[in-house]
Order: structure tokens, then C-alpha cells, then sequence
């Protein structure tokens, strides 16, 4: 996981420096080296320090900038270009059939590195983009065809955001990189709403062609078709073995490689059968997170005992609860309380895997959207059937990278954490999207997902009933009481956001 940036000027030249300043922003998603290129210069550097000489000196039309988060591969540093220097990649993300697409790839294309990210611009060669198995934002700029392609995953795992003005259009991995050129460009207010009013999101499984002839572009939507009849008459038996079969294939795709991860655990279903399949591969340890005597830290660490697997919990207190609030509006680029209430378990999750030396996390993210986890999932079924009960779902795990990805992914990236989603593997959702309605709601919700982690896990946790995560993790409340001690009563609590707000533009842009 890593940081991804560009600038393309539409007039005259710009100094490095707007192009090395959104790195400086987006370091904390990678500490392992960076990367720029600029127009026809390309740097590789270790320190800030060592490109100082170069803000002003280096000038251009197009830049592509990296921060690696190593994770594949030791030498894989970007912008990687292909054999002919005429076509540049960045990218944020992990292929995971790589060595696949490699043994293919090689008859006739030459590597230089040992990283999983490198297919890809061979396959952009080779026409055969569609053939990623993986979590990815990444940019091509194509000297030949005088053009940048953008492209983004499947579901949105990883984020892409892009700014149009009419000085320039420039993309990166964070909002906040994007405000830094809104505000010392176009002389923007600094005014959160504002700025992020101006930002888009590439929308997941898409792809964003600018043509530098002329300054436009064009967005192609669903690049890649999901396969929605893939559990067509099967038996109830039937569906829940290809389900184990494809979450196990999905969890051994993510931690392969590692010889340890993380797992973001609140003690409920989704997430502790991800943490015993993981603990099929490689040895894991589960982070929970919570206020004193909250459900998530009880099942976690019942759980954790029964089944023999290591747990670090954290225990928040009022006091600390309140500088989480500022960090994590500050990682997630918005003041949302339902992100922050949520975002705040996960943040200080990944606080504590970063802590053990911990590259990487896993999460039960998209399982509820898959399998009808929801009471209103619940109540559409009974009250408008099976075929708008489809559309739901489907509906919600085309907007889960608005809902929850971008909020995940920025409070792990905050603290130098790379975040895996097992359920958004694309067999996974295939198979999941097309179980049939009643295979997944009966006396309860998510009744096949249950019924597989039965066969991992206790029942006590295998049908454990739904509960919202700030809810489970007692954040909610405290979030009010932080907002009271600052004189605002719940009525009032715009105020305190508008404060919150402030904060966060000052301290990115000090």
C-alpha cells in the first residue's frame, strides 16, 4: 500500500515543489521510499532532504509521484516505467495473481523489479487489464499515445480522488494532498466543505482517460462485468461449500507472503471467521477496540481464549477518546460523527499493529452488504420480495468505497497500515450476489455466512446478533460528552463540527 499523486498543468510550467509538497502530505501512507517523475526527469529518494535543492530547479507540465509502503517485493521503486521508458506507472495496491500474470507476461516483457506491481504495466501493453485479481488505484502516463490513464478497483478498496480546474488536473490517494493545490494555486478559502466540494471520486471499477492534446477526458464506467448467476439452482448444501471454499481462497490470497497480520476484530461473525481463516495460513494477532465493559473487547476476548489466538485489546478512555476524535476527522478528510464514531476502532487498531511492526490488516468489511446483514435488508425482503432485496444489495456493495472503504483505508493508512477486505475478493461477491435471497435471510440475517462460521467458530459468536459498530464498541455516547465539554449541548452539535473542521484544514496546511 502506498501513496499515488499527479499534476498536469494545462498552461505553461509548474515547480516541483506543488508536486514534492503532496508527497510530503501523503508520507504517512508510505515510508520506504519515494518516487517523482517530471515530464522526462525521474527521482528516487529516501528523504525530503535529499530533493530540497530540486522544488524550484525542477519544473514541467505532468508529474507522478509515489510513497511506497514495501510490502512485495524490496526494490520496487516507483514511478516504474517499461522497457522503452515510454510509458510510467504509479500505483497503490496488491495484485494478487501477480505471479501468474508474471509467468505469462515474461516471453515478452522484461522486469526490473521483484514486486507485484510491475504486471500491471506490462498488461496495459499487453491490453489485458482486465486480468487483475486485486486492490488497486493506479496511473499510466503513455508518452506514446499522450495520454494518462487512471483506473481504479472493482469495489474501491483503494481510494483515487481527482481535482478539474482550469490551471490543472491532478489526482492523488487523499483528498487532503489535493486542498494543499486548491488553496496555494487557485487561492481556494480554506474551508473543508468548500474544497472537498470541488474533489470527485473516480468511481470504483472505473477507468479516466486524459488526453493531453487537448486537456479532456473521458470516464469509462464498469470496465470489468461481475458473473451474478454463478449460484444458479444450487442447493442450499451446495452454495454454502463454494462459499467456505472461496472465502478460504480469499483469505490465503491476502496473507500470502506474510508471515503475520492483524485482524481488526469486534468479536462478531464477519471478522473472527476471517481471523480463524487467516490463522490457517500464518500466525495472527486480533486488535479490539472499545470504551470499559464494551460488547466488541467481551466477544473478543472470549473468543481469543476459546480459540487460542493472541488478542490486544485498548480500553479508551473519555480523555483519550476525544484526541481520537480529532485524528481520525483529520485522517478520514471529512467531519462525518457516523465515520468518526466508526472510524475510531479502527484507527487505534492499527495504531497498536503498527505498534507490533505490523504491515498489514485485515477486516470483515462488505460482509453485511453481501449477505443481507441490515435490518432494512430484512424488512425490503418481507415487504417488497426477493428481486428488490437483490437490488439492495447490489446497491450497497457498489457504494460501500463511499460508506466505509475510504473511511477505512484512510484511518489504517494514517498510521503506515495497509488494509485487506476478504469479503470484496470478486469470487466472493459473485458468489455472494447470486445465493439465493432466502439462503441468506430466514429466522436471521446472514444465515449462510453463519452457518459456514459455525463449522470455525462458537455459536456463541457464529450468531451473534448484528450491532452497529459504534454501538458494540461504546463510542457513540462519548462522542456527545467530547462535544459537551467544548460548551455545546447535543442540539448544538454543528458547532463543535465546524470546530473540528477548522482544525483539521490548519494542520494540514500549516
Amino acid at each position: 500500500m502506498c501513496s499515488i499523486s499527479g499534476i498536469i498543468v494545462k498552461e505553461n510550467q509548474i515547480p516541483a515543489k506543488y508536486a514534492i509538497e503532496m508527497m510530503k502530505i501523503l508520507k504517512h501512507r508510505g515510508k520506504d521510499g519515494s518516487g517523482l517523475l517530471l515530464d522526462d526527469e525521474v527521482v528516487y529518494f529516501e528523504d525530503f532532504k535529499d530533493v530540497e535543492d530540486l522544488e524550484d530547479e525542477m519544473i514541467g507540465n505532468l508529474s507522478l509521484a509515489h510513497n511506497r509502503l514495501a510490502i512485495v517485493g524490496k526494490h520496487g521503486a516507483q514511478p516504474i516505467p517499461n522497457e522503452d521508458e515510454d510509458i510510467w506507472m504509479v500505483c497503490n495496491g496488491e495484485i494478487y495473481n501477480y505471479i501468474e500474470l508474471r509467468e505469462y507476461l515474461k516471453e515478452n516483457h522484461e522486469f526490473r523489479t521483484d514486486t507485484d506491481n510491475e504486471v500491471i504495466i506490462h498488461l496495459y501493453e499487453e491490453r489485458m487489464l482486465e486480468e487483475i485479481d486485486g486492490d488497486y488505484a493506479f496511473a499510466i502516463y503513455d508518452k506514446s499515445d499522450n495520454s494518462v490513464l487512471l483506473s481504479r478497483d472493482l469495489f474501491g478498496v483503494k481510494p483515487l480522488f481527482y481535482v478539474d480546474t482550469d490551471k490543472y488536473f491532478a489526482f492523488a490517494s487523499e483528498r487532503k494532498a489535493l486542498w494543499h493545490l486548491l488553496i496555494n494555486i487557485n487561492g481556494y478559502e480554506k474551508d473543508l466543505d468548500k474544497l472537498n466540494g470541488k474533489i470527485k471520486t473516480l468511481k470504483p471499477n472505473s477507468q479516466l482517460i486524459y488526453y493531453l492534446s487537448d486537456n479532456s477526458f473521458e470516464i469509462i464506467e464498469n470496465f470489468k462485468k461481475l458473473k451474478l448467476n454463478y449460484m444458479k439452482e444450487r442447493s442450499y448444501g451446495e452454495a454454502k461449500k463454494y462459499l467456505d471454499k472461496a472465502l478460504k481462497k480469499s483469505v490465503l490470497k491476502r496473507v500470502r507472503g506474510l508471515d503475520k497480520v492483524g485482524i481488526i476484530c469486534s468479536g462478531g461473525v464477519d471478522s473472527s471467521l476471517i481471523a480463524k481463516l487467516a490463522s490457517l495460513y500464518c500466525e495472527v494477532i486480533l486488535y479490539a477496540v472499545g470504551t470499559e465493559n464494551s460488547e466488541d473487547l467481551i466477544y473478543a476476548e472470549k473468543l481469543t481464549k476459546d480459540l487460542n489466538l493472541k488478542l490486544r485489546k485498548k480500553i479508551i478512555s473519555e480523555e483519550e477518546y476525544e484526541s481520537y476524535v480529532f485524528k481520525v476527522a483529520k485522517a478520514i478528510d471529512e467531519v462525518d460523527l457516523m465515520k468518526i464514531g466508526v472510524g475510531i476502532p479502527i484507527y487505534a487498531a492499527s495504531e497498536m499493529a503498527k505498534e507490533d511492526g505490523l504491515k498489514v490488516v485485515l477486516s470483515g468489511q462488505g460482509a453485511d452488504e453481501l449477505f443481507g446483514g441490515y435490518a432494512r435488508h430484512e424488512r425490503i425482503y418481507k415487504e417488497k420480495g426477493e428481486e428488490e432485496l437483490k437490488k439492495e444489495l447490489l446497491k450497497d456493495v457498489n457504494n460501500l468505497y463511499k460508506v466505509n472503504l475510504e473511511r477505512d483505508d484512510h484511518c489504517t493508512m494514517a498510521n503506515g497500515v495497509e488494509l485487506r477486505v476478504p469479503f470484496l475478493d470478486e469470487e466472493v461477491v459473485e458468489i455472494a450476489l447470486s445465493i439465493p435471497v432466502d439462503y441468506k435471510i430466514s429466522e436471521l440475517r446472514k444465515k449462510i455466512l453463519r452457518d459456514v462460521a459455525s463449522q470455525y467458530l462458537p455459536d456463541y459468536i457464529a450468531y451473534r446478533p448484528k450491532k452497529a459498530a459504534q454501538y458494540g464498541s461504546g463510542g457513540e455516547k462519548i462522542i456527545y460528552k467530547v462535544a459537551k465539554k467544548y460548551g455545546f449541548s447535543k442540539k448544538k452539535i454543528n458547532e463543535f463540527l465546524e470546530m473540528l473542521k477548522k482544525k483539521i484544514i490548519d494542520e494540514i496546511n500549516e
